[in-house]
């Protein structure tokens, strides 16, 4: 049984060069605290360069004892940079979508890399996600939003039309390097800002029509689906009450839930039971985070503890991903 990492996270020693060359244009530099080094973003945060988290081979012992077949690796989410001029965008999405091609060349067997794409442009991003797929990307990691633009705007459908037609895998990672007000005490731009950023994104791909009008598309929600799944019931009742709400979409919002997939990483057993059993098994992939600390450290053993039937968690472990991943 192969058992596929969907969520975890690599950046690649190209892009660690690119970025010493390159960093003052993306507002990031390299730092060194007691003998590591960081990337310091805006300034404001910090986020470690070292060890696995740059080094694949470093990856494999771990990954053996957690029985984990392949990771489809994709970028630290800061690395997508939506912020940033259009032009620079692309240029570090080509730098990280070659150096994950090169790594699946190296190690086929363990690597199964997502791309990257300059998303304040979207032509440019669909061009981009057809060059990754012809090196031989399987899948694409990219933001909630871009700024204040949202995926469900029509200048997105150049996108959406490629990540279809492409049958790319689209894994949406939200990411604040520097949270406002609330969500920038206690670490709430992680624990709670990232949940609702996903959560909007996938209703707003809901009631924007882009489900309906790419009815193939394979849209991975990590975290667990963010706060999706808590707000699918009132979605539905907006359908019945605002016109708005219907003016996209000839159905209910939850008969759209089914063409997510989500990630394992809910931090609650009993919550994850719950989603397993209200969006299904062949909605739900193994993802870690790894190898971030808020992630999950024994990804097979949480999906045992659900006591799902063995076809169930075969379902989970990997035939989902293989199945997204096209392996």
């Amino acid at each position: 049984m192969d058992i596929i990492d969907m969520h975890n996270h690599f950046i690649a020693p190209e892009i660690i060069d690119f970025l010493t060359r390159e960093g003052k244009h993306f507002a990031t530099r390299i730092v060194e605290r007691d003998g590591r080094r960081f990337f310091l973003i805006q300034e404001k945060a910090m986020r470690p360069i070292d060890g696995p988290i740059s080094n694949a081979q470093a990856r494999l012992a771990d990954m053996e004892r957690e029985s984990v077949t392949a990771q489809a690796v994709s970028c630290v989410p800061f690395l997508m940079y939506p912020d940033v001029d259009a032009a620079l965008g692309l240029a570090i999405a080509q730098v990280n979508n070659d150096a994950m091609a090169a790594l699946r060349a190296n190690d086929p067997a363990h690597f199964v890399p997502l791309a990257s794409v300059p998303m304040q442009d979207p032509a440019a991003a669909a061009r981009e996600l057809e060059r990754a797929a012809k090196l031989g990307l399987r899948g694409v990691e990219i933001p909630p939003k871009v700024v204040e633009r949202q995926l469900d705007e029509p200048d997105f459908e150049v996108f959406w039309d490629a990540a279809e037609a492409l049958r790319m895998a689209v894994c949406i990672h939200p990411f604040d390097a520097a949270p406002a007000g609330a969500l920038s005490r206690y670490f709430l731009g992680n624990l709670v800002g990232n949940l609702y950023d996903t959560g909007l994104a996938a209703a707003l791909l809901i009631y924007g029509g882009v489900l309906e009008r790419h009815p193939n598309l394979r849209i991975v929600l990590y975290h667990a689906g963010g706060a999706l799944p808590s707000l699918v019931g009132r979605l539905d009742m907006g359908y019945r009450l605002v016109p708005e709400c219907r003016s996209a979409i000839p159905r209910p919002p939850s008969s759209y839930a089914s063409q997510f997939y989500f990630d394992i990483i809910a931090h609650s057993r009993t919550m994850l039971s719950h989603l397993v059993k209200a969006y299904g098994s062949d909605r739900f992939v193994v993802g870690t985070d790894y190898p971030l600390p808020a992630g999950l450290t024994h990804p097979v053993e949480e999906i045992k503890a659900l006591g799902l039937a063995p076809g169930d968690e075969n379902k989970i472990l990997g035939s989902n991903a293989c199945q997204l991943l096209r392996l």
